[in-house]
């Protein structure tokens, strides 16, 4: 089915689409006609993706084609005929140079590598940010390739819990000088974010965030979108599993650790939508281990140990028990103070956020509140 796909695009091009150049001329007229072809392929297809999904939306990675969250999640197959409808308006979006009503518009791509690249996405249900090499998160424009997660926009809510925090608590002279730690980077999704929001808020000494991956295929890609975003200054990239990764940083402490390891338990994960279970990385979904706590069970039991006192903690899971599971592990400790599970947009409670407790505090209040 993708014989000619390899000509959507140059493989090797490290540019998301909508920043490319545009040098191919054309007219609306030829787009509409390119138009009502994709459109068909949509309608002629629309069988084979229901069958193929089994309605099967677990896993929340069901919002993989929204650029925005006002999505629909009470839709059982996550890539229905709307969807794709809208992406394909996207995609011409980013294709399309010139704004304005003009008859002659400048293009990225031309009409033989767009076909090209609508038919991967529709035959091979490949999806549609990494034959665009491109995914918005927050405010940040980011390329990505099929070596990492697409990242999604549940996700940003933990920027969000991050900035709140900083808010709240973030005046405190101790934490405005240390950085912040992103767990499995991928894509550096999240830590780019975090940079960019955070920044105004770190002390001129700070030296920014740390992000780790095991995989050497996502830190390319990350180190791709550090130097994009000019973070060069800002993020610094670290090679290992989770803590591993700061073996060389003896002693270090964090104003807050950010993740969104794998978690999906395995059953599932053998049974993803195809876009995500045959062209994302397996190794950034499967969490392994009893109900995909692999992961968020060592990142759960050694945190404390790098984070600073009031430090902050926010971790996404796959919801519901193992959320629980998460919360129940970091209350457990008796380390940290307000362990809540938080929502995401669909209701679904898919996030743990914590804070480190201030032991200096702790051991004041106990000295002045129980003397017999």
């Amino acid at each position: 089915s993708s014989s000619s796909s390899s000509s959507y695009v140059d493989e090797k091009t490290l540019i998301p689409l909508n920043e490319r150049k545009a040098t191919f001329d054309s007219t609306r007229e030829e787009l509409k006609r390119w138009q009502t072809w994709a459109k068909e392929k949509i309608t002629k297809s629309k069988g084979a993706f229901s069958s193929f999904d089994g309605g099967n939306k677990d896993s929340g990675q069901q919002s993989h084609h929204h650029r925005h969250h006002h999505h629909d999640t009470t839709n059982n197959d996550p890539v229905d005929e709307q969807s794709l409808v809208t992406e394909l308006e996207w995609l011409l979006e980013d294709v399309v140079a010139n704004e304005g009503k003009s008859d002659n518009i400048s293009m990225r791509m031309n009409f033989d590598q767009l076909t090209a690249l609508w038919n991967k996405r529709i035959d091979d249900r490949y999806p549609i940010q990494y034959l665009t090499k491109s995914s918005q998160f927050r405010t940040v424009s980011l390329y990505v390739a099929p070596g990492v997660l697409i990242p999604r926009p549940e996700t940003e809510l933990l920027i969000d819990f991050a900035y709140q925090h900083v808010k709240i608590y973030g005046k405190n002279e101790h934490l405005k000088e240390l950085p912040w730690l992103d767990l499995g980077t991928g894509s550096g999704a999240i830590a780019c974010a975090l940079a960019t929001e955070l920044k105004d808020m770190f002390s001129k000494t700070n030296p920014g965030v740390y992000a780790t991956d095991f995989s050497k295929e996502a830190l390319e890609i990350a180190k791709i979108n550090v130097e994009r975003l000019r973070l060069n200054d800002t993020v610094s990239l670290l090679h290992g599993s989770w803590f591993d990764a700061l073996r060389e940083h003896n002693g270090i402490k964090f104003a807050g650790i950010v993740s969104n390891p794998p978690y999906i338990p395995s059953d599932v994960a053998a049974n993803l939508q195809p876009e995500v279970g045959r062209h994302e990385p397996m190794s950034a979904l499967d969490g392994r281990g009893e109900l995909g706590m692999g992961d968020l069970d060592v990142i759960c039991e050694f945190s404390h140990e790098y984070l600073a006192p009031g430090g902050f903690l926010a971790l996404e899971t796959h919801g519901g028990e193992q959320a629980l599971r998460v919360w129940e592990k970091l209350w457990k400790t008796n380390l940290y103070e307000d362990v809540r599970v938080r929502s995401d947009y669909a209701g679904v409670e898919r996030f743990v956020t914590a804070r480190l407790i201030d032991a200096k505090k702790v051991h004041r209040f106990s000295n002045t509140s129980f003397k017999d």
